[in-house]
């Protein structure tokens, strides 16, 4: 079996993954030679360019040299920036930067003073004179002269040059695959010695077993005048070879043509050089020779300048920071004609945001195509999942499932599927049916991704600037403890007898205060922890207890309602007994009054039949009267108990009275004077005795109504004792001489503390009346009583009935 070597001084090829193949285009800037464009009024150039890290180490107002170091290296992978042509720095001040998203970046605008006056003007050096520098010094100068490679990837090159192990191929990248950019096809046809030159040195830097010059087959011109420069070349003949490749975009990838030259593929996450092989750009060889053997930094670049906006189309050697649109200008662009600006070609480039954007190293292109020239834009649609892209992705990818985890800004499933591996090509999006542009997504993955990593590594770097300030303030603190340490002791050391037991009783002192805090401190404690303890037994009692304390308090509050409401019902009933007794007492004095006045006017002539006849009749009238009244009372109201009582006791104190009145009738004059006035003496007792009880009662309260009950039944008592009194009085005083009636004037009773006076006096006037006017007095003053008690308890009972 051949060796990879012998395979490849065979010519053999493998077959290309993948891959379209748009239309080139090319013929519109190949057809003439390279050439310069005329000066800028001003030039941007970009201060942090390859890298992140600069030194400014010019000021504004500076006059600096074409050539002359604007910037100096802060770190490994950075550098230097250089003036294009001589001038004055007239600003230090943020651009528009030539990228997609137009941001500004720090830049120095240079006003050129016309002369281009180089910093050195030393001669170029020898073949020979080069071929005896080492390879450090080479990585010097061309790290010095700032060279990143010119394929547009922009990385370092003197790092790249520099590899960690031993290389056995070393590809020279001479595709340009782009449609469009001819730069490189120009650079070969025009200055294929000093590629070969650059390829030398490049030689003898990383010292490869064999050099290939990889050219695409649509470029004849350029095969052969590299074929020419190879046979004026000092390279080993047997060393280098040149190989043609089919046309296929991108063949010019870097791993890609790896893949076609070797059959190898490149692990992901790994670089070329871990197999072996180091790829370099044509431009970038051009370049190696200029800084080694001419002293020129890397200021200007050929840059492909076409698309059918442009009048002038062709290759120009353009000045590092020359604004686009002076370039646009020269060329004589049609600003109708023209809706875009992209800078490189049309798969892998962007549309530039502002025109004013400076050129940099890595830009090889300036398209400019009139509307329709790239095709018409269509609107993106749904991913119809058909897989083309799948079979055009060039680095063998899944694009479908980047998109949907780009697009989800699910950045670390996409990252999962090796989207750092994507070059970017955008075969993808060419052969999309759904116009899907999915190389925009995949930059905008990419990005957060970056920025991700980027703060981590800050956060990081944060933590570790923490960890150290950490470390050597404890290492600080332990210095001056232990300084401390060693001065007690030096004193120590020099005390006399008497400084140390001063000492000693100081040390003492300290203890014992510290011993005596120390059991304040633990007296504190005791008590914090009986409060505590006491706390948490009365927090546990309160929740054992909340459930029976809820059901306390509702049932509480239930029975203050019930108490309230019973109350209120019972302050109105009584209320409304009180206002009714007060009207009956009137009503009865009323009674009486009139009845004593019908009886002044009785004839004298009636006989005493007649008058028993008719207090029978009256007696008999009351009781009926009382009987109604005592059973027309509801039984069920329990709020008319005591009324109905008081009822029946009035009602049995009429019959009584009535009953008295008609048995104790006298046969003579004497006897019925002795009873009218006993019935008088024992009736005025009453209500004198009646009134003052009334008067002593309480306020009628809920609280106060079987108190009232007793003291009515007590003023019941009261009164019968009375009249029984006012009876055996009368028996001793029957030798009261008879007097001479005289008519009794008619009375208004306004009150009862008046009427029981004027009852007295009747009772002695009347004493000398005769039987008959006697005993019809007495009959009418029962009857009128038994009305009035009749009369009450009617009332009494309608109230109730209406509440």
């Amino acid at each position: 079996m051949l060796t990879l070597l012998e395979q490849i001084d065979k010519g053999t090829l493998w077959r290309a993954i993948g891959g379209v193949h748009p239309p080139e285009n090319k013929i519109q800037s190949n057809a003439g030679c390279i050439t310069r464009l005329s000066p800028a009024q001003e030039y941007i150039i970009p201060l942090p360019q390859v890298g992140d890290s600069a030194k400014l180490v010019v000021a504004k107002g500076d006059y600096v040299k074409k050539g002359q170091t604007l910037t100096a290296a802060a770190g490994f992978g950075y550098l230097p920036v250089h003036a294009p042509t001589s001038g004055h720095i007239h600003l230090l001040e943020a651009r528009p930067s030539n990228h997609a998203s137009g941001l500004p970046v720090l830049s120095a605008v240079l006003h050129p003073d016309g002369q281009d006056l180089s910093e050195q003007s030393l001669p170029s050096r020898e073949h020979s004179e080069v071929m005896a520098l080492d390879n450090q010094r080479i990585l010097t100068l061309v790290e010095q002269a700032g060279i990143a490679g010119l394929g547009g990837a922009a990385f370092p090159t003197h790092i790249k040059l520099n590899p960690v192990s031993d290389i056995e191929l070393l590809i020279i990248n001479g595709i340009e695959c782009e449609p469009f950019i001819t730069a490189d096809d120009r650079l070969m046809r025009e200055y294929a010695d000093d590629i070969l030159l650059g390829i030398e040195l490049i030689d003898k830097l990383v010292n490869p077993q064999r050099i290939i010059i990889a050219i695409e087959d649509n470029k004849p011109e350029a095969i052969e005048a590299i074929e020419h420069g190879l046979n004026r070349s000092a390279i080993d003949a047997n060393k280098i070879r040149i190989t043609v490749v089919p046309t296929l975009y991108p063949s010019g990838g870097e791993k890609q043509l790896i893949q076609i030259l070797t059959g190898q593929e490149v692990p992901s996450g790994a670089i070329p050089a871990q197999l072996g092989i180091v790829v370099q750009n044509v431009a970038t060889a051009f370049a190696i020779k200029q800084a080694v053997y001419d002293h020129k930094p890397l200021t200007e670049r050929v840059v492909t300048v076409t698309g059918k906006g442009i009048k002038r189309p062709g290759n120009y050697w353009v000045p590092i920071g020359t604004p686009i649109k002076h370039i646009l200008n020269v060329c004589e662009f049609d600003a109708n004609r023209v809706e875009q600006v992209i800078i490189g070609g049309p798969m892998m480039g962007y549309t530039l945001p502002d025109a004013s954007a400076p050129v940099l190293k890595g830009s090889n292109c300036v398209l400019v195509p009139e509307p329709g020239e790239l095709g018409q834009p269509r609107p993106e649609l749904p991913c119809v999942r058909c897989g083309e892209c799948a079979q055009a992705c060039p680095a063998q990818l899944l694009p479908q499932q980047l998109f949907w985890h780009a697009k989800a800004k699910e950045y670390d499933k996409a990252a999962s599927y090796n989207l750092q591996d994507c070059i970017e090509c955008g075969c993808c999006s060419y052969v999309c049916p759904s116009d899907i542009p999915l190389v925009e997504y995949y930059r905008i993955a990419k990005s957060a991704i970056r920025t991700e990593v980027e703060e981590k590594k800050q956060a990081e770097l944060a933590k570790q600037r923490f960890d150290s300030r950490t470390l050597r303030l404890e290492e600080e603190k332990a210095a001056r403890e232990a300084k401390a340490k060693q001065a007690a002791e030096r004193r120590k050391a020099t005390m006399s007898s008497g400084d140390k037991d001063a000492v000693a009783e100081a040390m003492a002192r300290i203890k014992a205060k510290k011993a005596q805090e120390q059991g304040n401190d633990n007296k504190k404690a005791d008590v914090s922890a009986a409060i505590a303890r006491a706390k948490a037994k009365k927090q546990l009692s309160t929740d054992n207890s909340s459930a029976d304390s809820k059901s306390d308090q509702v049932a509480a509050a239930i029975a203050r309602a019930k108490a309230k409401k019973a109350a209120a019902n019972n302050q109105d009933a009584t209320s409304a007994s009180h206002n009714d007794d007060k009207k009956a007492k009137v009503a009865a004095a009323i009674e009486r009054a009139k009845a004593k006045k019908a009886a002044t006017q009785e004839p004298e002539s009636i006989s005493d039949d007649q008058v028993n006849d008719k207090k029978a009749k009256i007696a008999a009238v009351a009781r009926a009267r009382a009987k109604k009244a005592a059973t027309q009372e509801p039984e069920s109201n329990s709020d008319d108990q005591t009324d109905d009582k008081k009822a029946k006791i009035s009602a049995a104190v009429a019959r009584a009275k009535a009953k008295k009145a008609a048995a104790q009738e006298p046969e003579s004059t004497s006897d019925n004077q002795a009873d009218d006035k006993k019935a008088k003496i024992a009736a005025a007792v009453a209500k004198a005795k009646a009134k003052k009880t009334a008067a002593q009662e309480p306020e009628p309260t809920s609280d106060n109504q079987a108190v009232d009950k007793k003291a009515k039944i007590a003023a019941a008592v009261a009164r019968a004792k009375a009249k029984k009194a006012a009876a055996q009085d009368i028996d001793s005083s029957n030798a009261v001489e008879d007097q001479t009636s005289v008519p009794e004037s008619p009375r208004t009773v306004n009150s009862d503390a008046i009427e029981s006076s004027n009852d007295k006096i009747d009772v002695e006037q009347d004493a000398a009346s005769h039987h008959t006017q006697a005993d019809d007095k007495k009959a009418r003053i029962a009857a009128a009583v038994a009305k009035a008690k009749a009369k009450k308890a009617k009332a009494q009972h309608t109230s109730k009935e209406e509440d």
